[in-house]
């Protein structure tokens, strides 16, 4: 049986491997503020239990254990952090166990609002990753939806309910990339509540 622990451990490895390319003993004695010594009996146990593997000085999840974890992907602008971002994001990490939040990259910003962003993309992963329940704020790139699929391999897929995309053909070029996901559409109790609104008062 996974424990709480367990699946914190796992999340670590998962989000350093996402941001990072690689979660080393240090890294995750940072990420999940352990000291080295329980860290490493904690390690040594996952790797035991065919959670991880180990890859030279850093772990990755076994196939066993990125099962453990029900991966959540929600994607946006985020760049006023507002009551209708957090209820998305709440309602998003009730679907699994681990959050990734993909921030659009500046020139994205630009071509769908007909503006320059409010906030630059390293601040708005840092504001996003900073709010409670996301596990990994990740930037955006300047390729398709689909490639940042493929990176986060994500089990849920959670759109806004004023995102333009159709559930169905992602999760079928999903499929045809060959991956299994599922994709939610969310509401929104402050359909009202905009960053485009609250900029156009300032």
């Amino acid at each position: 049986m996974v424990t709480l622990e367990d699946l914190d451990l796992l999340r670590a490895v998962y989000s350093l491997g996402l941001r990072e390319g690689q979660a080393t003993t240090e890294r995750l004695a940072t990420e999940l503020g352990a000291p080295s010594e329980a860290l490493s009996q904690r390690l040594d146990d996952a790797l035991s239990a065919g959670l991880l593997r180990q890859l030279g000085r850093s772990y990755a999840l076994s196939p066993s254990g990125r099962s453990t974890l029900k991966i959540v992907m929600i994607g946006g602008a985020f760049e006023i952090i507002h009551p209708g971002h957090l209820h998305t994001i709440e309602q998003a990490r009730k679907l699994g166990n681990t959050l990734v939040v993909v921030v659009a990259t500046d020139k994205t910003v630009a071509r769908n609002k007909g503006r320059e962003p409010v906030t630059k993309q390293d601040w708005r992963v840092k504001l996003v990753s900073a709010v409670r329940g996301v596990d990994v704020g990740l930037p955006g790139g300047q390729g398709s939806i689909y490639d940042t699929l493929e990176k986060v391999r994500p089990d849920v897929v959670a759109l806004g309910y004023d995102q333009t995309h159709n559930p169905a053909d992602i999760e079928a070029e999903a499929k045809r990339r060959g991956l299994e996901l599922s994709v939610v559409r969310l509401t929104s109790p402050l359909p009202d509540v905009k960053t485009s609104k609250i900029v156009s008062t300032l």
